[in-house]
């Protein structure tokens, strides 16, 4: 498997991996990943009473901090291409417990939402698989309303000598050695770091999201630029 990101090989790889996705999650960032996806809840900003979008869901860590932070007090839409991700996640929130929470399966490329219709998107460690990233931006503004946000989360190079080369030991050999190790797919977490390889520096994807219309775009470094949360905005239209 290589990083061409062809989508019926990650679909298929995520629906292999679904069933150990969270607990390998947590091992290979450290515990780290759910800081991280607290504080892009917290750059959506408020969206209480709101719809938002949580794109490439996998098995739901998002779904369960957007809850946590406001319970019953919005509608999430939760996405993902993946149908053994979306398994584990409805095992996750049952329909009864989670009223306002709508899980569904489709393409980040094609969303099967109004537009103008959600206040907030979050995707986390996602775009990075999906196979126009540009298309998907693209995708996404237009389902954001004025003054919607976007955030996403990925892995990031960190600078330095010394964190730069731990970090690229870490995520080359180390995690798919874990993946393979409680996972069973070292394959797949291979993948994973050659995505992350792949995947192009903060101010080159900001030129992609800023290219999407997106305003106020930044890329915010997490746990000494392990990981980066990169934010925009759809502009609110003037009068």
């Amino acid at each position: 498997m290589n990083h061409n990101r062809d989508p019926e090989k990650i679909k298929g790889m995520f629906d292999r991996i679904s069933p150990r996705y969270d607990l390998l999650n947590r091992l290979i960032s450290l515990g780290l990943d759910m800081s991280w996806r607290k504080r892009a809840v917290e750059m959506i900003g408020t969206v209480e009473s709101e719809t938002v979008l949580d794109l490439c869901c996998g098995t739901g860590d998002f779904i369960s901090v957007f809850h946590k932070r406001y319970q019953e007090r919005l509608n999430i839409v939760a996405l993902d291409f993946s149908a053994g991700m979306l398994t584990a996640a409805r095992k996750r929130f049952s329909e009864k417990k989670y009223p306002r929470l709508l899980l569904g399966r489709a393409d980040a490329m094609s969303l099967p939402c109004r537009d103008e219709s959600i206040m907030g998107v979050t995707i986390g460690f996602g775009i990075r698989n999906v196979a126009d990233r540009p298309m998907a931006l693209r995708e996404i503004y237009r389902v954001l309303k004025p003054g919607g946000r976007l955030v996403m989360i990925e892995p990031s190079q960190p600078p330095g000598k010394i964190m730069g080369p731990l970090f690229s030991f870490y995520f080359k050999k180390i995690s798919p050695f874990i993946g393979g190790l409680i996972g069973g797919d070292k394959k797949a977490y291979k993948y994973l770091n050659d995505s992350f390889v792949a995947f192009p520096p903060p101010d080159k994807f900001l030129e992609m999201m800023q290219a999407a219309r997106f305003e106020k775009t930044k890329a915010v470094p997490q746990t000494f630029g392990t990981a980066m949360i990169y934010y925009g905005e759809k502009p609110i239209r003037p009068f």
